[in-house]
Formats: structure tokens, C-alpha cells, sequence
């Protein structure tokens, strides 16, 4: 374990710790609080594009769910780094410990991938979803899940999946173009 990842781990984790963040850290880093808002937000997406919008949401999905499953079956069984709450004393967690692995975090995977792939369509949102990101990944050590380490992995697998994703949509969209609807004005980058 490398003595700066424990050091930022505890300085977040213990350090950061107040009232506010107490309540909301954990609604954040729950997907759970998110999945309703998160796919009504999507399919209101989906219907209002075009046929470019709809291939770029159907290659978001398929994005997060091979960046969930080879982090889940490959990388983290590979790595085989145990949760902060498995292996430090004295670490807040606000639930039990999971089994799992802890690196490279999937939320931080996911949500990484997806904000790097929307970012460099929808130009103008990547502040707010860049924002959004940070926010999951801090979540994500302040409720003693994943050592700041574990995030950073995730960030970067989900950059490297988002790059391979964008060079697969530009070759889709070479071999399928697109017309924009009149809906699609609103989502343009």
C-alpha cells in the first residue's frame, strides 16, 4: 500500500468529516438515488434526437456496461486490492464493508467514462459533468469505500474505454450518417 494513498485516504475520509457532508456524501455515491432520474433523463434524450443522439446514448450504455463488467470480472480480481474498510483500522464506512475488490473503483469507472464520452460530444456541458464526476469520486473515499487511488484507476480505465468508445462512434457515424432533427439543436455541442 503506498503510504500517500492511505495518508489522503484518512485526510478525506476522517479529515473532511462533518454534518453536511455526512448527509449528502452518501446520497451521492448511491446509484441507487440516481437510477430513476438517470434513465428518465436518458429516454427524454432519446426521443427528442436524432439519429445521431439516439447511437451516441445507445453507445453510452454499452460503454458503462463493459467498463462495470471487465472492472468487475477482470481488473479487480486481477488487482486484487482489499477496501480501505477491509484493510485500515479506525475507518468510517456508512454500511457494511463490501466483499469486493477495491481497485479500480466502478463507480468512479463508470461515471468517468460516461462524463469523458458526453464531455467531448457536448462540449459545453463538461464543466458540469466534470464537476459531477469529482463529486461521485470524492464521495466515493469519504464514505470509506475506496482509497483515492482506487478512483484515480477508475478515472482512468473509464478515459480509455470513453477514447475507444468516441473512435468506435466516429466509425459508426462514417458508416451510418445522420441527420440532424429538429430536436437535435438542443443537444448540439
Amino acid at each position: 500500500m503506498l503510504n500517500w494513498d492511505v495518508t489522503f485516504f484518512y485526510r478525506i475520509n476522517q479529515g473532511h468529516q462533518n454534518t453536511f457532508f455526512d448527509r449528502v456524501m452518501p446520497y451521492v455515491t448511491e446509484f441507487d438515488h440516481w437510477k430513476y432520474w438517470l434513465l428518465g433523463a436518458w429516454l427524454i434524450w432519446f426521443v427528442l434526437g436524432g439519429k445521431k443522439t439516439r447511437i451516441t446514448l445507445a453507445l453510452l450504455v454499452l460503454l458503462v456496461g463493459l467498463l462495470d463488467y471487465s472492472n468487475s470480472f477482470f481488473f479487480k480480481p486481477l488487482f486484487a486490492r482489499l477496501r480501505p474498510c477491509q484493510a485500515l483500522p479506525e475507518v468510517r464506512i456508512f454500511w457494511p464493508c463490501p466483499r469486493s475488490f477495491s481497485f479500480p473503483s466502478n463507480h468512479a469507472a463508470n461515471v468517468f467514462g460516461g462524463v469523458f464520452f458526453l464531455s467531448s460530444i457536448y462540449r459545453r456541458w463538461a464543466p458540469g459533468l466534470i464537476f459531477i464526476a469529482l463529486l461521485v469520486g470524492y464521495s466515493r473515499v469519504y464514505v470509506g469505500e475506496h482509497f483515492p487511488l482506487d478512483v484515480v484507476g477508475g478515472a482512468v480505465l473509464g478515459a480509455v474505454g470513453a477514447g475507444g468508445m468516441l473512435f468506435f462512434r466516429d466509425q459508426v457515424l462514417k458508416r451510418w450518417p445522420a441527420g440532424a432533427s429538429a430536436a437535435e439543436g438542443a443537444f448540439k455541442s
